[in-house]
């Protein structure tokens, strides 16, 4: 941990003012003998985090450290994207919208929360951690993976879910390959009794960061017109939101059906 946190020390000497630096740059910034300066700089500049210039020999960011940035400038540029557009669908039907990613088992975890207009709103926190088998946006999240890779995440024994979730494995893929074929994915009295929710998943286009995106609303309280309408909504922006992120949506990975008859 100390080399890290040496090496951690050199990165932040660069700046927008000190965009190179030279060795003696490095060892008056840092404070660091000479011998542990070399080393470190050395190191960075082996694994790509830093770059020389052969003529002037000074140190800069290296393409690994770019490669890095911009993948979290795209992963915050695809979460604030999909917030922004989902607060108008949520201030035009009154719902609850969520914003989710997979972890790397069968659960979802929730990232944003749009709260509804509605007198009566369901809120699930931030962090809150969910089984994506039993949700809209989790298991449209799941359709977008293969087959084996779905079968790798749910564990065996298959997980006790309530009743109007899929109970088994077969029961599962057959809601993804549906999902699959029509691009709609809802769920009812599943996660919290009462409550209903439609999703959609949205890959970025340049990074494939994967996330869900759902409306949620009271089963018993949301008419059959006004969940048709969210359906509308949510397919509309699904389709805005695919085309300014460049989601490769056709590139859904085509269902393994040997494998999941043989789970």
């Amino acid at each position: 941990m100390s080399a890290l946190t040496n090496a951690i020390q050199i990165l932040r000497c660069f700046s927008t003012r000190r965009p190179d630096l030279s060795f003696a740059d490095v060892m008056a910034l840092t404070g660091k003998p000479k011998s542990s300066t070399s080393r470190l700089l050395r190191s960075l500049r082996d694994c790509g985090l830093l770059e020389q210039d052969a003529h002037t020999r000074r140190y800069r960011p290296g393409l690994l450290t770019f490669e890095l940035g911009r993948l979290h400038r795209a992963h915050d540029d695809l979460i604030d994207t999909a917030e922004r557009e989902l607060r108008e669908v949520c201030a035009r039907t009154g719902h609850t919208g969520y914003i989710a990613v997979l972890d790397q088992g069968y659960e979802q975890v929730v990232l944003r929360i749009v709260p509804g207009s509605n007198p009566l709103r369901v809120v699930n926190p931030p962090g809150q951690r969910t089984p994506a088998l039993i949700t809209s946006n989790g298991r449209a999240m799941l359709a977008r993976l293969s087959d084996a890779d779905i079968r790798a995440r749910v564990p065996t024994p298959y997980p006790t879910l309530p009743r109007n979730s899929p109970q088994d494995f077969t029961q599962l893929m057959a809601r993804l390959e549906e999902i699959r074929r029509t691009g709609v994915s809802e769920a009812a009295d599943e996660a919290i009794e009462g409550v209903g929710s439609q999703g959609f998943a949205l890959a970025s286009g340049e990074t494939g960061e994967l996330i869900g995106i759902a409306v949620s609303y009271s089963v018993q309280a949301t008419t059959a017109a006004e969940r048709a309408n969210v359906r509308r909504e949510l397919g509309a922006l699904a389709d805005k939101l695919r085309r300014m992120t460049g989601d490769p949506t056709g590139q859904i990975a085509p269902p393994l059906r040997t494998a999941a008859r043989t789970r």
